[in-house]
């Protein structure tokens, strides 16, 4: 996590997963398993926040461990805080050498940075996946911006509920992956309850924590397979790909666990033929008889099952007893 630190108190991260982590601001290295911003401390809900009793919210990969490097502080107007590309080198680095096997970067720069690009290539060199935000200033001249548009970064955009584009995020062939970056919510700093945010920064470590799993039940994968694995097993949008506003599509993280690619085993995937569809049963000119004997037999069962399920939603609800969440509308940012 290269943001703004992580509050390790937060009730959902409160489990030691949350490592001391460095401040690359400060001249003595600090720890960064506090967030006064609350930006990081959102970001790595979204990525890792625990199963809790009493809340439906969870992170995309809820066992993971977070290691915080901060590298941003809030300013002394409480404006949001800004990473510089010397600063995201650094943490990028810090990342890399504090044993990191993915990293989520939700900061961007338009402005290209050897350092920046050597942090980058510090990080493919060590088999380390970098995700990033694509960035919020699409309806500001759409930019190109970094570190996402390096070829090793898995580069991030932001789609609604609907799925179509959020109308602020970055476009672009450099562009990977979308996923879901509008009312997003996670959680914050300083106590129980919820937040909602919207940008590319949230929509980022949806990816992160996909790349998570993979790296997870996939060790032997490289970071060059992770990344080919969740751009191939995305939701392909309905055109040309990589597509500019898209990418490859939604991440999926059922998919990119769970599919066989033949790529990665060197054979392709065994073809297997289906079974011929049985025959319609005829029926007899005289009667309806066997017709009825067909629907029955069909709609048995299958009200059976929709009765259990009904009868299970109902216990469910029941059992709950939900309660409103605290909800804190958080700024968009990159």
């Amino acid at each position: 996590m290269v943001d703004t630190g992580v509050d390790g108190t937060t009730p959902q991260l409160s489990d030691g997963r949350v490592k001391p982590g460095v401040d690359v601001t400060t001249p003595e290295r600090k720890p960064a398993n506090d967030d006064c911003f609350g930006h990081g401390t959102f970001v790595a809900g979204i990525i890792g926040a625990a199963v809790r009793p009493g809340t439906g919210f969870a992170g995309v990969a809820p066992e993971a461990t977070i290691l915080p490097i901060r590298c941003a502080i809030t300013t002394a107007d409480g404006s949001p805080p800004v990473l510089t590309a010397t600063e995201m080198a650094k943490g990028l680095r810090d990342a890399v050498d504090g044993g990191a096997r993915v990293i989520n970067i939700s900061a961007s720069t338009d402005t290209p940075d050897e350092d920046l690009a050597d942090a980058v290539r510090y990080a493919a060199q060590r088999d380390v996946v970098v995700v990033a935000s694509a960035a919020n200033t699409a309806q500001q001249g759409d930019p190109i911006t970094y570190p996402a548009s390096y070829p090793t970064v898995i580069a991030v955009g932001a789609i609604d509920i609907t799925g179509k584009k959020a109308d602020f995020s970055q476009t672009g062939k450099f562009l990977s992956l979308v996923a879901p970056g509008v009312g997003v919510t996670s959680v914050g700093p300083g106590g129980a309850g919820h937040w909602v945010g919207s940008g590319t920064s949230y929509a980022a470590p949806f990816v992160a924590g996909v790349a998570a799993l993979v790296r997870a039940y996939r060790p032997q994968l490289s970071a060059e397979q992770v990344k080919h694995r969740l751009e191939a097993t995305a939701d392909h949008p309905a055109a040309a790909l990589p597509d500019a506003q898209l990418g490859w599509g939604t991440v999926n993280a059922m998919a990119a666990v769970t599919t066989l690619l033949p790529e990665e085993s060197g054979t392709a995937a065994p073809v297997v033929a289906a079974e011929p569809a049985p025959l319609p049963v005829p029926v007899r000119a005289d009667g309806p008889g066997e017709v009825v004997a067909v629907t029955a037999a069909i709609s048995v069962p299958v009200l059976a099952v929709l009765g259990l399920l009904v009868f299970r939603l109902y216990l469910g609800a029941r059992r709950r007893r939900w309660k409103r969440a605290r909800v804190v509308e958080f700024s968009r940012r990159t």
